[in-house]
């Protein structure tokens, strides 16, 4: 560019750049300003903003119904009666709590004994 400007004039080189800047007004012009240029230009923001908030507002609905599941469960479960002694006790200690000293187990114990007895 530095042998572009030695050879020419300054003059010259200001007429070029200013039918430069001339040609570029004429190929894109101004456009004219119109009353809802504004707002049309702040749709077209909240358009594109529009998805990210829609994706908050639904984390912090999600966050919400999450935390207040999880507080009733507590306390549903904070509330529970103590459970029977029937099913915290083992298969022996049912069996021993049903034994009677006179009276057969099962039915093959009593069938199995009428049958020795014979």
């Amino acid at each position: 560019m530095e042998g572009t400007e030695k050879s020419q004039p300054a003059g010259q080189i200001e007429e070029e750049l200013s039918r430069l800047f001339a040609a570029y007004r004429e190929a894109c012009p101004d456009p004219e300003p119109d009353p809802s240029f504004m707002p049309r230009l702040w749709q077209r923001i909240e358009a594109e903003r529009s998805w990210g908030r829609e994706l908050r507002r639904l984390t912090e609905v999600l966050v919400a119904a999450a935390a207040a599941l999880s507080l009733f469960m507590g306390i549903s479960l904070s509330r529970r009666e103590a459970p029977v002694s029937f099913y915290t006790n083992t298969y022996i200690e049912v069996l021993a709590a049903n034994y009677a000293p006179d009276a057969p187990l099962d039915a093959e114990a009593l069938a199995a004994e009428q049958e020795y007895n014979r």
